[in-house]
């Protein structure tokens, strides 16, 4: 049951072949059983089997909110959840309990979904191993697989079996970890630049990072504004479809939302390619690519092509310019966003009584990471 897709698992529910509670029980049991991925930040048990009473009790009366009623789903620990402790994996909020939820979390609630828990990431999102957060790396579910272990098997010489695991790639590696080890059926990351879809890559699932503007940010603690977008991490396309369904539109407290409060967004069928053109950016064929990817390119343009879809090459000469753009802007964005944890407004504050700037100075060097320093 655990390996469906939301769709399947969605059916199941309503026909009765499982129960909201039971689902969520095989899921906590799994969470249990993986600690070992530290995937979790915080498991919310109560909250979870809490809200799966209450999504059974509707299947009952046969008024189920929609697809993901009584599904168990995980949240990066950067989104505010309501009375449940949000750290961004720094000792700087370590204890910080939101009284609200992210507009994101709460669609996703207001559908009937159960919270499993919060998941791990490098401190504030600001990584791309998931390795450096004040609670330990995650750790890859495909590193104990036994493709893996035979392979490592063969080339391994004395190295110590309890650091012979691969990264999941990050931030929102515990997102990526939670989906893959069939904790969970959908977890929401955030993507900055890579954030959602590099360990959806390493951790063998998908991840999606909608378009800026279409999901709403508010309750995402920011790491760089202009480009932080609220990610989604699933098991197949079909069901990233699904849930992004749900999350896209209007928000009036983020200005920077597609201003169409009357069209809700709904993903267009695409069985027909004919008619579709594709095109593929020669900047994007860098010589450092490596050749797996390239033939997996390759290969689904063939496809594309043998369905009757045409196949072309663009031109991107900005793209260059465009990671420049990046990096200036992360940068300085990162700086100003960090600035506000001062040890006077929210979050850790230093005992040190000597001078503002003494206490200022000794509460971001006990907060944060070397990275943030």
């Amino acid at each position: 049951m655990l390996g469906r897709t939301l769709r399947e698992v969605s059916a199941a529910l309503k026909q009765g072949q499982i129960t909201p509670t039971e689902l969520c029980q095989k899921c906590l049991s799994l969470i249990k059983k993986t600690k070992f991925l530290n995937a979790y930040i915080t498991v919310s048990e109560e909250v979870a089997l809490k809200q799966a009473e209450e999504s059974e009790k509707r299947y009952k009366k046969g008024r189920s909110l929609g697809d993901l009623d009584g599904i168990p789903i995980a949240v990066k620990d950067n989104f505010s959840t309501s009375g449940i402790e949000t750290t961004c994996a720094s000792n700087m909020l370590k204890g910080y309990v939101p009284p609200y939820n992210a507009t994101v979390v709460q669609k996703l609630l207001d559908q009937g979904a159960l919270l499993m828990g919060k998941t791990n990431l490098d401190e504030f999102a600001m990584g791309s191993g998931s390795t450096d957060g004040i609670f330990g790396p995650v750790k890859n579910p495909w590193s104990f697989s036994e493709q893996y272990r035979k392979k490592r098997k063969q080339k391994s010489h004395g190295e110590k079996e309890d650091s012979d695991w691969l990264i999941t790639g990050g931030s929102s590696g515990g997102s990526a970890a939670a989906v893959s080890a069939f904790t969970c059926f959908t977890a929401l990351g955030s993507d900055t630049g890579g954030s959602t879809r590099n360990p959806a890559a390493h951790c063998g699932v998908v991840g999606l990072k909608p378009s800026y503007g279409l999901v709403s940010r508010h309750g995402l603690i920011p790491l760089v504004n202009s480009m932080d977008v609220p990610g989604i991490l699933t098991r197949c396309v079909d069901d990233a479809a699904i849930v992004l369904g749900i999350l896209a539109g209007h928000d009036p407290k983020d200005s920077t939302t597609v201003q169409d409060p009357v069209k809700p967004f709904v993903l267009p069928s695409l069985t027909d390619v004919s008619k579709l053109c594709v095109g593929i950016p020669k900047e994007y064929l860098a010589p450092e690519l490596s050749s797996e990817v390239r033939s997996l390119w390759s290969k689904a343009a063939n496809l594309f092509e043998s369905e009757g879809a045409k196949v072309i090459e663009v031109s991107l000469p900005h793209t260059s310019f465009s990671i420049v753009c990046y990096h200036v802007l992360c940068t300085s964005e990162v700086a100003s966003n960090m600035a506000r944890f001062d040890g006077l407004e929210y979050g850790h504050r230093c005992d040190v009584g000597v001078s503002t700037e003494a206490m200022y100075a000794a509460t971001r060097r006990e907060g944060f990471n070397d990275v943030k320093l």
